[in-house]
């Protein structure tokens, strides 16, 4: 099975696709915590293995 990949989404585009995602998956607190993890990351120039640790942490 392979994971369909998009490439180019907008910033907006992508929030959305997430928010879609983690309603369909039933993952309600990386939905809720996910914008202020992901711009922590973006500060802390963490690695994307790095994001997804803390964020499936939460």
């Amino acid at each position: 099975m392979s994971a369909q990949r998009h490439h180019g989404l907008t910033e907006q585009a992508a929030d959305t696709a997430i928010d879609q995602a983690c309603r369909m998956l039933r993952l309600p607190t990386i939905r809720s915590q996910f914008p202020d993890l992901a711009e922590a990351a973006k500060r802390d120039q963490m690695s994307y293995k790095g994001f997804l640790a803390e964020l499936l942490l939460a």
